[in-house]
This record gives C-alpha cells, sequence and structure tokens, in this order.
C-alpha cells in the first residue's frame, strides 16, 4: 500500500461484524475492522483499511473514491473481488 495522502485516523477498533469487513465514522476520523480479517492476507487488510481511509476523504463511492482506490492502490479491484469471496464470519461448528 502506498502513501495514503495524509489521511489522519484518530483510531482504529476490532469488532465482530457479520456484514461488513469494515466500517468508519467520518466525524470522529475511526475506523471499524472485522475480527475475521486477521484470518485473512495481509494485502487484504490493507485493501480494507485503505478503503475505510479513503472514505474519510470522499463518503461515497463515487468516481473520486474510485480514483483514490486506484491512485493508492492500484490492484484494490482484485483484492474486493478474493476478499468478497470468503465468509465474513467465522462459522460454529457444533458437535
Amino acid at each position: 500500500m502506498e502513501d495514503t495522502g495524509g489521511v489522519e485516523v484518530s483510531g482504529y477498533f476490532l469488532q465482530r461484524m457479520k456484514t461488513k469487513w469494515g466500517s468508519c465514522n467520518s466525524r470522529h476520523r475511526n475506523i471499524r475492522l472485522n475480527t475475521e480479517l486477521v484470518r485473512k492476507p495481509r494485502d487484504l487488510l490493507e485493501y480494507v483499511v485503505l478503503h475505510e481511509m479513503v472514505h474519510l476523504i470522499e463518503p461515497k463511492h463515487s468516481e473520486r473514491f474510485l480514483a483514490l482506490m486506484t491512485e493508492h492502490y492500484p490492484a484494490w479491484r482484485e483484492a474486493r473481488a478474493e476478499l468478497n469471496e470468503l465468509p465474513l464470519a467465522a462459522e460454529l461448528w457444533e458437535n
């Protein structure tokens, strides 16, 4: 992951999430990450962190958002596709 253009993040939080890999709060400038990301390849974690950091600049998935993603992580589309094929939450096995 390249330089992120000076985006400041106040804090990162880990949370179990059933429907998302990450989220952000632009007012408080913090990012929440799905705890399942620790089980995924590092480049996918970097993709999610960058995705949320770019949302601190551009809240919507606009053309500007896409351009910023491409500028800072040229292979983001491949990372997104790989991540979207993986389960969001750990499956609980019952005996």
